[in-house]
C-alpha cells in the first residue's frame, strides 16, 4: 500500500498525538499522586519522607555496620549506616546536615558515591547516591559489610 505525503503526515500527528496524550495522563496521575502523598512510579530514587509515609521505589534494607562519609569541603568521618539500596543509604551523621548538601559516602572496595542530602532528622541523614548501585554489587557490599561485622577487631 502506497501511501501519499499528505496522508503519511496526517497518520504521523495522529500517532504524535496519541502519545501526546498518553504521556500527560501519565504525569497528571504522578502529580496527583505526590500531591496526595501516596507512592509515585517514577525513575527517582529515594524520596522524602513525608508525614511518615513511603514513598521509596527502592527497598532498603535494614544493616548494622558503618560507612566513610565526607562532607564536601568537610573532613573523612566513620558514621554508622542504619540501612542501604541501591538508590541510597540512611546513616547517622556527628552533626545535622543540610538539605540537599553535597557527600561522598565511601564503602569497603568500592568506588566513592558522589550522593546528595534528601532528608534529615537531627542528624539522622538520607542520602540519595548520583549513580545507582547495581543490585549484583548491592548484594556484593551487603555480604562484605556483614563480613566486617563479623571480624575480630
Amino acid at each position: 500500500m502506497h501511501m501519499t505525503d499528505n496522508s503519511a503526515e496526517r497518520r504521523l500527528l495522529r500517532v504524535t498525538d496519541r502519545a501526546r496524550e498518553s504521556n500527560d495522563k501519565r504525569l497528571s496521575r504522578k502529580v496527583e499522586a505526590y500531591l496526595k502523598g501516596e507512592p509515585m512510579n517514577s525513575s527517582s530514587a529515594a524520596s522524602r519522607p513525608c508525614d511518615g509515609e513511603e514513598r521509596r521505589q527502592f527497598n532498603r534494607l535494614a544493616i548494622t555496620s558503618e560507612v566513610l562519609v565526607r562532607r564536601i569541603g568537610g573532613f573523612n568521618f566513620q558514621v554508622p549506616l542504619k540501612d542501604v539500596s541501591t538508590a541510597g543509604c540512611r546513616v547517622e551523621m556527628l552533626e545535622p546536615c543540610e538539605l540537599e548538601d553535597s557527600v561522598i559516602a565511601r564503602f569497603p572496595q568500592l568506588e566513592p558515591l558522589g550522593s546528595r542530602v534528601c532528608w534529615t532528622q537531627g542528624t539522622t541523614t538520607g542520602l540519595q547516591f548520583q549513580t545507582s548501585i547495581h543490585p549484583a554489587v548491592l548484594d556484593m557490599l551487603l555480604t562484605r559489610l556483614s563480613e566486617s561485622e563479623l571480624a575480630p577487631a
